[in-house]
């Protein structure tokens, strides 16, 4: 396998353990050695759209990888600060930080792929990256689901990037919306999952992120 290094962007708004388990898969799944989280600075579909403040973002995506071996977490869209931040842009400067023998890879999820011939220099985008793509429930990622906007090469090439496994679902605005109407956030927590980091929620607490 190569050294491929997955570049994991997202709001993170707050991070969460659902989040957290699309990486374990990723790297569970032998299709990259590295994940590097990248909190986005400016999402172009989130404009106008209030988020915390990215230090706090930074910040609680440091505090929910803590330990787990093969992860980073990179401020390199604060130091870029595209506007927006298109993907395509942003992956050139992720590259170009990464070492000489490692390779970079995209990791998005399947409702994203299947949208992903709307990006911004989409084509480009796949042939030019590794796409790395987890399920998700209700987005049936398929060869007749992607041929109309792709080639046959580029469409078994997105194929061969989909992760095995089951991944569960939870929104970082559920956890948000809960957190501002309850002092806790046992309703997100159940007895089999537990879906919202600890040392993420004392943080969310200590700078009052999401009060109503």
């Amino acid at each position: 396998m190569k050294n491929i290094t997955a570049f994991f962007g997202g709001s993170f708004d707050p991070p969460h353990n659902g989040h957290l388990g699309v990486a374990l898969g990723a790297l569970r799944s032998g299709l990259c050695r590295k994940v590097v989280w990248v909190p986005a600075w400016s999402q172009p579909h989130k404009q106008g759209k209030k988020t915390a403040p990215f230090p706090s973002r930074l910040a609680m995506t440091e505090l929910l990888i803590k330990g787990q071996p093969h992860m980073a977490v990179s401020d390199l869209e604060a130091r870029i600060q595209l506007q927006p931040s298109y993907t395509f842009e942003v992956l050139k400067h992720f590259a170009a930080e990464l070492a000489a023998e490692e390779t970079p890879a995209l990791l998005i999820g399947a409702d994203s792929l299947l949208a992903l011939h709307t990006w911004y220099n989409a084509q480009e985008l796949a042939e030019k990256y590794i796409i790395l793509t987890y399920p998700r429930p209700g987005k049936e990622i398929s060869s007749e689901a992607l041929s109309p906007y792709w080639e046959k090469k580029t469409v078994q090439k997105l194929l061969s990037g989909v992760i095995k496994g089951d991944f569960f679902e939870i929104s970082s605005t559920e956890i948000r919306n809960s957190m501002a109407k309850s002092p806790k956030t046992g309703n997100i927590n159940s007895e089999d999952k537990n879906l919202f980091n600890a040392l993420v929620e004392d943080y969310c607490r200590r700078h009052r992120l999401y009060e109503d």
